[in-house]
C-alpha cells in the first residue's frame, strides 16, 4: 500500500505541501498575549504515507480511495478545516473510537514518536488540501472554448498559410503537469503581452474555473507518440521558502506580517489566496502587468523559474497557509484547568504525571504524540472516574500547547541535590 499511496502523491500532488510541526513558539508577543507557533519546514511532504502503512492505519482507513475499505472513513474525504493542530485535536476527539476499534493487542503497534507523528499529519495534510482545494477536475471541453475566447487560439494555433506567433501547443498537451504549465505562463507572461499588444489584442483576464477549465485542455492527451508525461514530484517547502527569498517575492509580498509591503500578504492573513495551482496560474496572470510595471518602479529584474523551483514556491505559500499556527496561551491556561487539571497538574505529581517534568512536551507535536499515545490510559481513568472525554473545539489544541511549552521555558532550575558533608568534606 505504501508504494500506491506514494506514486499517487508523486502523480496528483505536483504542488501540494504538508506542515512536519517540529519546534516551539517563536516567544514574539502579538495580538494581545497571541503566539506564533513557528514551524520547520520539511522536504519531504509525503513521507508519513510509510508511517501510515507501517502503523496500520489502511487496516481501517483509505487515504483518496487508495487502499482497501475499512471500518473507517476515507480520511482524504473527512470534512476539516483549521490548522495543524486543530487536525491533532481531532484525532484526540476521537481516540477513544479509533482505538476501540484497533486490533486488540497491538496497541504498542500504534504509538508514534513526535517525528511519526509530523510526518504522519504531514501526509494527511497534503491529501485534505488535495481534496479541498485540488481534487476538482476542470472540463476540457470548456477549456476548449476559453482558448478561443480569450485569443490563445490567435497566437497558437495557425490557420491555412498563416504562421502562429507562439509554439503549437498541441505538441505539449498531455506530457505536463498543472504546475509546469504556471510556470511556463508566468515566464512568457511579458513576451504574451507584447506580442498581443502588437496585434491590437487586449490582454485577457481569467475569472472563476476559466483558467482550471483551459488548463485541463491543454493536459488533453492527444500527444500519444514522443516522451512519456512529465511527472513531478511534490514540492520542498523548505527550498521554496529559500527561493520565496533569493526570487525577491519577499521584496513586495510578506508572510504573515502585521504590517503591508503594498502587495498582498501570502501568509496567515491571506489564507484566501490559497487556491489550485491553476488558479494560482490565473491570478498571477491578471496581476502579470501590475507586477512588471511594479517590477520596473522598484528596479528590480522580473524574476523567472526553472525545473522544479514553482513547485516548491508554490508548495511553500501552502505550507505557510496552513501550519503557522496563532495561539493565546491564557487561554490555554482555562483549557487546562477546564479539560486537563482533574488528573494532571503543574510542578507535581497527581493522576497523570506533572507536564512540567514530563519528557519529550517542548515542541507541539512532541505534545500531540504524548497525548495519541496516552489516550488509552486517559480513556481507562475517565471510566473508572465517571467523567465524560475531554473534547477540544478548533483553536483550543494550540492554545493549550502554547500555554503548556510557554510554562515549561518559564519553569524554576530544579534545586541541585543536596550532598552530604561528610561525602564532599564540607
Amino acid at each position: 500500500m505504501r508504494r500506491i499511496i506514494w506514486f499517487t502523491i508523486a502523480a496528483v500532488l505536483p504542488m501540494i505541501c504538508a506542515a512536519s510541526v517540529t519546534s516551539g513558539p517563536t516567544g514574539a508577543p502579538a495580538q494581545g498575549d497571541s503566539i506564533l507557533l513557528s514551524v520547520d519546514l520539511p522536504d519531504r511532504p509525503a513521507a508519513g504515507a510509510t508511517v501510515f502503512d507501517r502503523k496500520g492505519c489502511g487496516d481501517c482507513h483509505t487515504v483518496g480511495g487508495v487502499g482497501r475499505p475499512g471500518r473507517g472513513p476515507d480520511l482524504s474525504r473527512v470534512a476539516f478545516f483549521g490548522d495543524v493542530l486543530d487536525l491533532a485535536g481531532a484525532f484526540w476527539n476521537h481516540a477513544p473510537v479509533i482505538r476501540e476499534k484497533m486490533h486488540g493487542g497491538e496497541a504498542s503497534r500504534h504509538t508514534l514518536t513526535a517525528d511519526e507523528a509530523a510526518d504522519l499529519i504531514a501526509f494527511l495534510t497534503a491529501f485534505r488540501y488535495y481534496d479541498t482545494q485540488v481534487r476538482e477536475a476542470g472540463n476540457p471541453a470548456l477549456g476548449r472554448g476559453v482558448f478561443v475566447k480569450k485569443g490563445c487560439a490567435g497566437c497558437h494555433e495557425a490557420g491555412a498559410g498563416e504562421t502562429a506567433v507562439g509554439p503549437d501547443l498541441k505538441k505539449y498537451r498531455g506530457r505536463y503537469a498543472p504546475i509546469v504549465f504556471t510556470q511556463a505562463l508566468w515566464n512568457h507572461a511579458p513576451a504574451m503581452s507584447a506580442a498581443m499588444q502588437a496585434r491590437g489584442m487586449a490582454v485577457p483576464a481569467f475569472s472563476g474555473r476559466e483558467m482550471t477549465d483551459l488548463a485541463a485542455y491543454l493536459q488533453v492527451g492527444l500527444a500519444a507518440k514522443g516522451p512519456h508525461p512529465v511527472v513531478f514530484e511534490p514540492g520542498s517547502p523548505r527550498r521554496g521558502r529559500d527561493l520565496f527569498a533569493s526570487k525577491g517575492c519577499g521584496r513586495c509580498h510578506t508572510v504573515g506580517a502585521s504590517i503591508s509591503q503594498g502587495a498582498p500578504d501570502l501568509g496567515t492573513k491571506g489564507r484566501a489566496m490559497v487556491r489550485s495551482v491553476p488558479e494560482i496560474a490565473g491570478i498571477m496572470w491578471n496581476h502579470s502587468q501590475a507586477m512588471a510595471a511594479e517590477f520596473e518602479k522598484r528596479g528590480v529584474a522580473r524574476p523567472t523559474f526553472a525545473g522544479q523551483e514553482m513547485a516548491d514556491v508554490t508548495a511553500y505559500l501552502y505550507f505557510v497557509n496552513y501550519a503557522n499556527v496563532r495561539a493565546t496561551p491564557s487561554r490555554g491556561e482555562t483549557v487546562f484547568k477546564q479539560k486537563c487539571a482533574a488528573c494532571h497538574t503543574l510542578g507535581q505529581n497527581a493522576i497523570g504525571p506533572d507536564l512540567l517534568a514530563a519528557p519529550g512536551l517542548d515542541r507541539p507535536i512532541g505534545i500531540v504524540a504524548a497525548m495519541w499515545n496516552h489516550a488509552g490510559a486517559m480513556e481507562r481513568q475517565t471510566t473508572r472516574r465517571g467523567t465524560s472525554w475531554p473534547r477540544l473545539q478548533r483553536g483550543e489544541t494550540a492554545d493549550l500547547t502554547a500555554f503548556l511549552i510557554g510554562r515549561r521555558q518559564t519553569k524554576p532550575p530544579a534545586d541541585p541535590p543536596i550532598r552530604s558533608a561528610r561525602r564532599t568534606g564540607w
